[in-house]
């Protein structure tokens, strides 16, 4: 299969799953199942069917509007479909087509629903984290053993102990200025980091760092927030993850050459 046809097929894939989100991101913050009862518009109740369910297309083709009633649904489905399918798409470049890919794709749709939920209700669910935990680590196993290199699931399973003393460390020294709910997401992030190298662990928790300070330190200085405002960090430990993935190993070899 040509690079090309994967990228498209992953990205195909994303929008499914990205749309398979927005129920997710809606229902899992309230408690409720994410299978019954099906899709539903929030102010007349209509119930949607497959043309409602078209990912893009649909909402581009409604305007992003309940077709009985016009009550705007929001740009939110739009967004998790498009970066659903923009990371998957990443990942299909970066790792062509292989068990990692399908291992890698679980990660970033966890990522993006957990981001959804963190920024609008600073909350990190843990039956996402535990679930796309649950998910990811058989298939990083199958992705180390059809490569030949059982030594990855050493090496994940030591990069999610790295991310866990790391960020407990954080939580104990901040007495809770970091929130149980980035603890518990840290190993999830640690072992796939850790599967790739666990060095790429501390650097992928870094560009976290750093990420969420600046767009912290923005939002004080436009007057935005204030220095007790409380920023949700999952969203910027993902992102720095995601930034470790494709170019965390080019800053652990710059720092090895000093």
């Amino acid at each position: 299969m040509t690079l090309p046809v994967t990228i498209a097929i992953a990205a195909a894939y994303g929008l499914l799953f990205g749309s398979f989100l927005t129920v997710v991101v809606d229902r899992v913050p309230r408690g409720a199942s994410i299978v019954r009862p099906g899709s539903a518009c929030g102010a007349c109740g209509l119930r949607l069917g497959a043309r409602d369910l078209v990912p893009v297309f649909s909402w581009v083709a409604q305007r992003g509007r309940c077709r009985r009633c016009c009550s705007d649904i929001g740009v939110e489905p739009l967004v998790l479909e498009v970066t659903t399918a923009g990371l998957f798409a990443l990942f299909a470049w970066h790792f062509r087509s292989t068990w990692e890919l399908v291992a890698f794709c679980a990660l970033g749709a966890g990522l993006v629903a957990l981001t959804a939920i963190d920024l609008r209700t600073k909350r990190l669910p843990r039956e996402i984290t535990y679930a796309t935990a649950a998910v990811g680590a058989p298939l990083l196993v199958v992705a180390a053993l059809v490569r030949h290199e059982p030594q990855r699931i050493w090496t994940m399973a030591c990069g999610a102990g790295i991310a866990l003393a790391i960020t407990l460390a954080i939580y104990v020294v901040s007495r809770g200025g970091m929130g149980d709910g980035d603890v518990r997401l840290a190993p999830l992030l640690g072992m796939y980091l850790g599967w790739l190298n666990p060095g790429l662990v501390p650097v992928g928790l870094l560009f976290g760092f750093f990420a969420g300070a600046l767009v912290g330190g923005l939002l004080l200085v436009a007057g935005r927030a204030g220095r007790t405002t409380a920023i949700p960090l999952g969203p910027f430990l993902a992102l720095g993850t995601v930034a470790a993935v494709f170019c965390g190993q080019a800053a652990v070899d710059a720092l090895l050459r000093r």
